[in-house]
């Protein structure tokens, strides 16, 4: 080979390789990873909302980070959400924190929506210095100052599910009880007959159903034979909900049903299977492809719609909300340390969630300012359709 060609191509070689080193120079750090534990009971009961949940959060993961992650103190972090199956179990519960705490050495614990299981989840998170945000509960104590509710408490709606059932049934003046043998069911039950009291309304004696179990034949029976106007159906899981509707109808209970708990309308009435039994309950959600969903969650809808062939309900979208209010806080904190950052989340007016502005709430209630109250959709299953009833504002002083 010629000199000359020789020569130049060194030149060249030397060339690139200075150009590929300046490229490293002038490279950008790469942004650190924040790990962010979830709790996710993905077998067991309620196993189909959690994994809605788990994707949700995924989901939201994602967003997050393609908009540059969370930025504290000018350095980007990147979430990484590490998700642990709970089996849907207090003991599952534990063995899930331990580990997200002591081998993941997570600092932030999202997720968990029965109160003992939650119980079981803070004498982890507490003693450890980790931020927990459940996503609903009425589990709220001030000595528990890094535990947190992400999505209002299952009592918030009660009040403005009396003043809607009462207003579109304004013949009720009885009020009977179905309740699960489960601490925080029995808590909401009494509750739920303070309230019907304050208005004036005759409350029946709580008929205790057993936690889990699907047939509500025998409490219906008991129930029947008060004569009550409207029942209480009480906290319970989807499936359970539904078939206690089913179930009061099939036994001839005309009037209207009523519970203080979430549920997808369009599983509900896949559950219960017939438009006719399918009617005058009124419960705390929306059907997030009617009219009445926010802008927030239509462009959520879109992004489920890009992974997921089967439709998105809000159980599952509540999980967005309690990643993203935590970014907030931590952005607004300007910290990674979850003291700090709980004491900016208790200290916050606003946050911004799918179904609009959120207030930190629970103060005046539960003695700590622990609770984020979101607008609270209020609807009703009637022959077999879903009715949007109107937005309720569930904050809680």
């Amino acid at each position: 080979m010629p000199t000359r060609q020789k020569v130049s191509m060194l030149v060249t070689t030397a060339a690139a390789i200075i150009l590929v080193f300046a490229g490293l120079a002038k490279a950008e750090p790469k942004p650190d990873v924040l790990k962010i534990g979830m709790l996710a009971g993905l077998t067991g009961p309620g196993s189909q909302m959690w994994m809605a949940q788990r994707d949700f959060t995924l989901m939201c993961q994602d967003w997050i980070n393609k908009k540059g992650g969370i930025l504290v103190k000018g350095k980007e972090y990147q979430i990484e959400c590490v998700v642990e199956d709970t089996k849907s179990t207090t003991a599952g519960h534990v063995t899930a924190a331990t580990k997200l705490v002591f081998q993941d050495q997570v600092k932030f614990l999202l997720g968990g929506a029965i109160p003992p299981m939650i119980d079981a989840v803070a004498s982890v998170t507490e003693q450890n210095k980790v931020l927990y945000i459940a996503s609903q509960s009425d589990v709220v104590h001030p000595d528990r100052p890094l535990s947190f509710i992400g999505n209002y408490t299952y009592g918030a709606p009660l009040a403005g599910l009396y003043d809607s059932m009462l207003r579109l049934y304004p013949g009720v003046k009885v009020i009977g009880y179905i309740v699960e043998d489960e601490p925080g069911a029995r808590a909401i039950a009494s509750l739920s007959q303070k309230i019907a009291k304050d208005r004036g309304l005759k409350v029946l004696e709580q008929q205790i159903h057993p936690w889990e179990s699907v047939e509500y034949y025998p409490e219906w029976t008991k129930v029947l034979s008060q004569k009550p106007d409207a029942t209480d159906n009480g906290l319970k899981m989807p499936p359970n909900t539904a078939a206690c509707i089913k179930q009061g109808r099939e036994q001839g209970f005309k009037g209207p049903m009523f519970a203080s708990v979430s549920g997808d309308p369009r599983l509900l009435l896949n559950m219960i299977g017939s438009k006719d039994l399918a009617t005058d309950f009124l419960w705390p959600s929306l059907d997030v492809y009617g009219p009445a969903a926010t802008p927030k969650m239509k462009e959520l809808i879109k992004l489920w719609g890009n992974t997921h062939k089967e439709p998105c309900d809000l159980d599952g979208m509540s999980a967005w909300d309690n990643l993203w209010v935590l970014a907030q806080a931590i952005e607004k904190a300007q910290s990674l340390d979850p003291v700090e950052v709980a004491k900016i989340l208790e200290k916050t007016d606003t946050f911004d969630t799918a179904r609009g502005k959120a207030r930190m709430g629970g103060a005046k209630t539960f003695g700590i300012n622990n609770v984020v109250c979101q607008p609270c959709p209020i609807s009703r299953l009637k022959n077999g359709k879903i009715e949007f009833i109107k937005w309720y504002d569930v904050y809680m002083p």
